[in-house]
């Protein structure tokens, strides 16, 4: 209660303290942390497609790696999905490509047999390419002797 002559509180008056200002800072910070937290998890649960175009440029410039890449990323468990089956010619060239990469290493190792299933693996990889089946051949100058 309020003194009218002094203008003073007959309780103790609550001052600010160093520490409780640190407190509140801090807890905006967490608050903070926390909400970041949340939209980033539901941004990594959620599905990323590749787009057509980002894949086109992959394949133009032989980065047939990074098209197995977005396929191990991007495509693989979700094969059956319309997004992934657009794109899926791309992600078999890239396949045939890592598939013929390490059939040629097994073949300089000395190991013909594990190269030859990789390659039989390829076969099978050649009807999914698609339009891209031209670029069997260059994959293939790529790792000729």
């Amino acid at each position: 209660m309020a003194d009218r002559s002094t203008g003073r509180n007959n309780g103790r008056r609550r001052h600010f303290s160093l520490l409780d200002i640190l407190i509140a800072c801090l807890s905006v910070i967490l608050a903070g942390s926390i909400l970041i937290s949340i939209f980033t998890l539901r941004e990594s649960a959620s599905i990323y497609y590749d787009r057509e175009e980002s894949l086109y440029y992959s394949l133009t410039d032989g980065d047939y790696a990074a098209l197995a890449e977005r396929f191990f990323d991007n495509g693989i468990g979700n094969e059956d999905d319309p997004n992934v089956k657009n794109v899926f010619d791309y992600y078999a060239t890239g396949l045939y490509f890592e598939k013929a990469f390490y059939a040629n290493a097994l073949e300089k190792a000395g190991q013909p047999e594990k190269a030859q299933i990789l390659r039989a693996q390829m076969e099978e990889l050649e009807p999914q390419m698609g339009q891209f089946i031209v670029e069997k051949q260059k994959i293939l100058r790529l790792f000729a002797p």
